[in-house]
């Protein structure tokens, strides 16, 4: 049955089995780029926030294809293993948000009110 089982991983991006193995590589990336809760960065703070089961279940909600899936995922462990630490992205691309971005990301519309490169704390 061991065929069975990659042949549903191999067409089947709703199963189980697809979406576990999604999870472990989250959970792979989260260990070694280890966001902090405590960061300024709001995207780093969402996925510190978040087990690995939590961030592949949001990005499952995303996605209407297989395609989306795959590219959603991959754009989360790109993040994460590039940013490990650093702040994941700007302020200015987040103001140029949609609102509905930022609230599907779980980012409060009016974090950024305020904010500007001067606020961010520099690195010693």
């Amino acid at each position: 049955m061991a065929s069975g089982r990659a042949e549903q991983f191999m067409t089947n991006w709703t199963s189980d089995v697809f979406r576990d193995r999604c999870v472990a590589q989250i959970d792979s990336a989260l260990s070694q780029s280890k966001p902090r809760s405590t960061s300024t960065d709001p995207v780093e703070k969402f996925l510190a926030q978040k087990s690995s089961k939590e961030l592949e279940e949001f990005v499952f909600s995303q996605a209407k294809s297989r395609e989306d899936y795959v590219s959603l995922i991959a754009e989360m462990l790109m993040m994460l293993r590039q940013h490990g630490g650093k702040p994941m992205v700007d302020a200015e691309v987040l103001a140029a948000a949609p609102p509905e971005v930022l609230e599907a990301a779980g980012i409060p519309s009016d974090f950024l009110n305020g904010q500007t490169h001067e606020d961010k704390p520099e690195t010693e």
